[in-house]
């Protein structure tokens, strides 16, 4: 008998898992697989340390089906075309991914296994939609949100499928390798220690995390989701990341909410939208993940300044709004999406720094490293993206601070009150790597700009960038 290979990938779950319900339909041997491929293995230093925990749990999971996950190393083609010479005749199924080395990569792959007969079935079980379902009415795609949204808010959204009832084990199972042996959390240093307190591994923690989301904060969420010192937001981006709850099942989590007015219930399902946005933007033009989405971009004067740059990556900017979100995501592998626009505002604004700087470090940092959503939140906030904020919006972080953390919880939580040192300022400086060489005394007593120079710096340069683009 033929046995069924289910290829896992940022899909770390059993429910509303189409490539494994798929799997499922025909009662064979389910073999579950991931693959530690190049691009997974160069991706930050915490996404991978927090993929290690997701598929800890996945293992777990797929245990009490009397199941286990198979774990292998190495070019997904040659991974796949080692176990069929081991299996015989298998099967193989998917969800698909977006970007384009996946979409190569998952080409190519189909397209050696169907010239030898071998079925492989992709499905859509990564986005609310797969992108090319949306399209203007002249069959183009969408290059700004509120029209795209405005689109999708009326295609209908399929309904989660339920886990399977059973996973046939196939006969004999193929080798895998140790997950210890894979050392993800090599690059993570000494910060795994506590970023362990901060996470919500796997599909029951993502269950819950949505659930207490819908009991306590939905109702309030768009009247309270700018407020930085408030814990308002769903804090599920970390699972999306990794796939441990489906979109679509929070979208009808969330439209299900009878005690919760509209408003709030749009507010948030918007968000979701951004998410299949940006991945949408990343398949239609697929060079917005790394380079300038507007060409002209490219002849913009970043300035390069590194003592700058370490200050701002160490929150050591002298402004306490950023300081604070820099330090949020370092010792928590997240971070308030306001304070993010904030924080890139002031590196590329403030600072005139190139936005794929900025890009780079949260790929490292993050724990919920999305790189759609990471590139074109920075090339929004930039103004070299689709639909983005005019570079002439730059946001003063003392005004940011007093209209979103008006009492300064926030900044104090992860900087400490004046000398003093809280239990989160504190971590920062234990988890910070001994080559900073850095201690509360290291904060600066100033801004290591002044707010009003940074901005007519910038402004200045962004008037000389459309003198040169106008004679191009």
């Amino acid at each position: 008998m033929s046995v069924n290979i289910v290829w896992f990938r940022r899909d770390l779950r059993l429910s509303d898992n189409p490539a494994l319900y798929s799997a499922t339909q025909n009662g064979k041997p389910i073999i579950p697989l991931f693959i530690l491929d190049e691009n997974t293995n160069s991706a930050g230093a915490a996404f991978k340390w927090r993929l290690g925990l997701s598929l800890e749990s996945l293992s777990l999971d797929l245990q009490r089906y009397n199941s286990k996950l198979i774990l292998r190393k190495g070019p997904p083609l040659n991974v796949l075309k080692e176990l069929k010479s081991i299996l015989g005749d298998i099967n193989i199924f998917w969800n698909r991914l977006y970007d384009e080395a996946s979409i190569n990569r998952d080409t190519e792959i189909k397209s050696y296994f169907q010239s030898r007969e071998v079925s492989v079935t992709s499905t859509e079980g990564m986005l609310l939609h797969s992108p090319w379902k949306t399209q203007t009415n002249s069959g183009t795609h969408y290059k700004v949100f509120t029209p795209f949204w405005r689109a999708i808010s009326k295609q209908e959204v399929k309904q989660a499928l339920p886990k399977p009832d059973k996973l046939v084990k196939p006969s004999k199972w193929p080798d895998s390798d140790d997950l210890k042996d894979w050392n993800l959390e090599k690059e993570i240093g000494r910060g795994k220690e506590y970023l362990i307190e901060k996470v919500n591994v796997g599909e029951k923690g993502a269950r819950v995390g949505l659930e207490t989301f819908l009991g306590k904060r939905l109702g309030n969420y768009a009247q309270a989701r700018d407020r930085v010192d408030l814990t308002e937001s769903s804090n599920l981006s970390e699972n999306l990341a990794y796939g441990e709850i489906s979109a679509r099942e929070i979208w009808h989590s969330v439209i299900d909410q009878k005690d919760v007015e509209f408003n709030d219930k749009e507010m948030f399902i918007r968000q979701l939208a951004w998410r299949d946005f940006a991945w949408y933007l990343s398949y239609f033009s697929p060079h917005i993940i790394h380079s300038n989405w507007k060409a002209e971009w490219d002849n913009f004067p970043w300035r390069e300044n590194e003592d700058e740059l370490k200050s701002w990556k160490r929150g050591l900017t002298g402004q306490p709004i950023v300081d604070a979100g820099m330090r949020e995501m370092y010792i928590t592998g997240r971070m308030h999406n306001r304070v993010r626009m904030i924080a890139a505002s002031y590196l590329t604004k403030h600072l005139l720094m190139d936005w794929r700087l900025g890009l780079k470090w949260f790929e490292e940092c993050l724990i919920d490293w999305d790189p759609a959503s990471n590139a074109m939140g920075w090339q929004w906030v930039a103004g070299s993206g689709p639909d983005a904020s005019p570079f002439f919006r730059v946001f003063n972080p003392e005004l940011q601070a007093k209209k979103f953390d008006p009492e300064g919880k926030y900044q104090m939580k992860y900087l400490g009150p004046s000398s003093l040192d809280t239990h989160d300022s504190k971590i920062f400086y234990k988890m910070a790597p001994k080559s900073w060489n850095i201690n509360e005394k290291s904060r600066p007593s100033t801004s290591i700009v002044d707010l009003k120079f940074g901005r007519d710096r910038a402004l200045n340069s962004y008037s000389k960038f459309k003198k040169i683009i106008a004679d191009l």
